[in-house]
């Protein structure tokens, strides 16, 4: 026998072994009894919507006896669902439906079309949304899946269509029904929707004025939404000439991938003080700004931001001098627990007059949903500047700013109510602590099927509240709609 036949017939034999000794470790570990016992654990917790227990136990099933894949693999896919870890009920519905082919699974495609659209995968979750709509045109919760993936895919028209059928069709006592009603109402209270015009009046300490007006108009290409609009505002102060300041604004929203988009805006704004000075001379002034940031949800639990903006400062001093300033930033945001999140964000900002900035904020929220929506935590701010003053805008060396700060959400059938508050400590370099705080609300009421009217307004008396340091006290209203 030559060396290579030896060879290979001393490999074949390692295989052999190798395979063997495998199966017989693979007999050894099953254990259908502790099996069986862990799933009837898993389901009582799933019961009790502790979802993180459960999918424990079910994967402590899998391991006991991995034969049970074909029967509890759905469940374990679901409890992944509830607890909010998309990516992975993903997996585990397709590993489920991989043993079980064809049209009569349809619960775990449903649990596999709301995963993907969880997930950021919004044009595979219309896909089979779309697929099992038409095996049953009937099923309304499957409707109502594809309008939401559909919205979240920037896609307002085709989503708002499909959500509006439902509420046409089906009578307003049935639980879908309500569901979609309120999912309209967030949309147009929170979204970006076609259409968003408000008129915001702001007054400062230093008896600054500004109202501004301000109109967006949005459409889809694919799932792209793009942007325009046009605002126009007005200053005023005494001693100080009348400052107007139109402004036209572009933009998109762009999905790069399922864990990636880009926001990037831009405008082009003219300062005129119609042929009158200002205390500080004349203001007369055209510039670009403009503001971009990338999303990227790195786990489920995990969104990070990297931004940049160019933007002005609203002070005659400021505007006149022409000062302002380009900012980069990264900012987090990790949910912890399903009712704790942790925000933290840094800033620096270059000034056109030289000067620098640091800027940082972090907090801890704990978040209830129910009637009454509630965010409640502590936050901190701090910011200093190399040149402390150099004129034009509030810029001390440092300042720093703890608070409490409380947000509740209540809905209606039309109507939705934001109430914000906050109080807390702050202080500059070489001056003694401040209480600080303010309150702010806003009431929307949805008076026709694709539009929502809404007024607030709120005062805040920290000195981050404004360009000069002064406290603000603002009121608008607006009108939004979707098409």
């Amino acid at each position: 026998m030559t060396v290579r036949a030896l060879f290979i017939v001393v490999m074949i034999l390692s295989a052999s072994m190798s395979l063997a000794q495998v199966e017989a470790d693979s007999t050894s570990v099953i254990d259908p009894e502790a099996a069986q016992a862990r799933v009837t654990s898993a389901r009582q917790a799933a019961s009790k919507d502790r979802h993180e227990e459960a999918a424990g136990e079910f994967i402590e099933a899998l391991n006991h006896d991995a034969r049970l894949v074909a029967v509890v693999v759905d469940e374990l896919a679901y409890q992944k669902l509830w607890r909010e870890d998309a990516e992975k009920a993903i997996f585990y519905f397709r590993r489920y439906l991989a043993r079980h082919p064809g049209k009569a699974n349809r619960e775990a495609r449903k649990g596999l079309a709301t995963a993907l659209s969880w997930s950021g995968r919004r044009g595979e979750a219309v896909a089979l949304y779309r697929e099992l709509l038409a095996e049953d045109p009937t099923d309304k919760g499957v409707q109502l899946g594809l309008g939401r993936s559909l919205i979240w895919d920037n896609r307002l028209a085709e989503g708002y269509d499909v959500l509006r059928e439902i509420e046409t069709e089906v009578p307003d006592t049935e639980r879908v029904h309500r569901e979609t009603g309120r999912f309209l109402l967030t949309v147009l209270d929170e979204y970006d929707p076609h259409l968003d015009v408000r008129f915001d009046a702001i007054h400062d300490s230093d008896d600054l004025d500004i109202k501004r007006l301000d109109g967006r108009g949005r459409t889809n290409v694919g799932s792209v939404l793009l942007e325009g609009g046009l605002a126009y505002a007005w200053y005023r102060q005494p001693n100080q000439p009348n400052l107007s300041a139109p402004r036209f604004r572009f933009g998109a929203v762009a999905p790069l991938h399922h864990r990636w988009t880009l926001h990037a805006y831009g405008w082009v704004e003219k300062f005129s003080s119609h042929g009158e000075e200002s205390t500080f001379g004349e203001i007369d002034w055209t510039r670009l700004g403009g503001d971009a940031w990338l999303t990227f949800i790195a786990t489920p639990r995990l969104r990070l931001d990297l931004g940049g903006s160019s933007q002005h400062l609203d002070t005659y001093q400021a505007l006149a001098s022409k000062i302002h300033y380009e900012t980069g930033s990264l900012s987090a945001d990790y949910r912890f627990h399903r009712n704790w999140m942790l925000s933290a964000a840094g800033q620096l900002s270059d000034f056109s007059d030289g000067n620098a900035r640091r800027r940082g904020f972090g907090a801890l929220k704990w978040r209830r949903e129910g009637t009454w929506s509630i965010n409640l935590g502590p936050t901190f701010l701090y910011m200093d500047h190399d040149l402390a003053y150099p004129g034009g805008y509030w810029s001390p060396k440092w300042v720093r700013n703890g608070s409490i700060a409380l947000g509740l959400k209540r809905s209606w059938d039309r109507w939705v109510l934001h109430l914000d508050g906050s109080i807390g400590q702050e202080q500059e370099l070489g001056s003694d602590s401040l209480t600080v705080g303010g309150a702010a609300g806003r009431l929307g009421y949805r008076v026709s099927p694709g539009w929502l009217i809404h007024a607030g307004g709120g005062y805040s008396r920290s000195r981050f509240s404004s360009a000069s340091g002064y406290s603000r006290t603002a009121i608008n209203v607006g009108a939004r709609a979707l098409f």
